[in-house]
C-alpha cells in the first residue's frame, strides 16, 4: 500500500523532514546523555555501597577490640584496687603481727602455741587410723 503513495516534494515537506531528524538527532543525544549520567550515577552509588560496607567492617572489629580491651580494663582495674587493699593491709601493724603469729608461729612471751589440725586434716587422721 505504500508503494501506491507518491511523496510530495515541497517546502513543507523538506521542512518537516528536516525537522523530524533533528528531533530524532536531539532525541538520540538525549538517550545518550542520560545514560552516561546515569551510569555515573550508578557507579557512585556502587562506590559508597562499597565504602559502607567496609566502614561497617571495620566498624564491627574495632567494636570488638573495644570489647575485649574493656574486660582487660575491668581486669586490671580489679587487681589494682585487690594490690591497694593489700598495700593498705601491709601497713597495718595488727595485720602483720597476725601473720606472723600464724604463717611463722611467733608468740609473745608466756604464750604457748598449740598446732590445731583443720577440718579436712581431721578427717584425713580419722581415716588413717
Amino acid at each position: 500500500m505504500s508503494n501506491k503513495v507518491v511523496r510530495l516534494l515541497n517546502n513543507y515537506t523538506k521542512k518537516r523532514d528536516s525537522e523530524k531528524k533533528q528531533l530524532a538527532s536531539e532525541s538520540r543525544v538525549s538517550r545518550r546523555r542520560t545514560m552516561v549520567f546515569g551510569s555515573i550515577l550508578l557507579g557512585i552509588a556502587i562506590v559508597l555501597m562499597l565504602v559502607a560496607f567496609n566502614q561497617k567492617q571495620a566498624n564491627d572489629a574495632l567494636h570488638e577490640d573495644v570489647l575485649a580491651t574493656t574486660e582487660v580494663l575491668e581486669e586490671k582495674n580489679k587487681q589494682h584496687s585487690d594490690l591497694e587493699q593489700q598495700i593498705r593491709q601491709l601497713n597495718d601493724d595488727n595485720y602483720i603481727l597476725r601473720i606472723a603469729r600464724s604463717e611463722f608461729f611467733l608468740s609473745e612471751e608466756g604464750e604457748l602455741i598449740f598446732n590445731l589440725p583443720e577440718n579436712g586434716e581431721k578427717e584425713d587422721a580419722e581415716n588413717k587410723e
